[in-house]
């Protein structure tokens, strides 16, 4: 279900950066998210971290969790 620590170029930081954002938007909570995602509060938070690199269905399903495609949670922001 999980691989070791993130090695590319802090991709958990995006990931971490748009789940915050998405959450304050829908004025949900962290832990229904991984409730509604199927997993602990403490592995969504070590994949916020980078601690633990999620394979893609569990990005998938914290997606889901906050409305969004996995492609949209994980891409960089576009500030233009």
């Amino acid at each position: 279900m999980y691989r070791t620590r993130v090695t590319e170029r802090r991709g958990y930081e995006v990931l971490a950066s748009n789940l915050h954002r998405l959450v304050f938007e829908r004025g949900t909570t962290l832990d229904e998210v991984a409730r509604a995602a199927g997993i602990t509060r403490e592995q969504l938070d070590a994949i916020c971290t980078g601690e633990i690199d999620p394979d893609l269905d569990v990005v998938y399903r914290i997606a889901q969790a906050v409305g969004v495609t996995g492609s949209e949670l994980i891409a960089e922001p576009n500030y233009n």
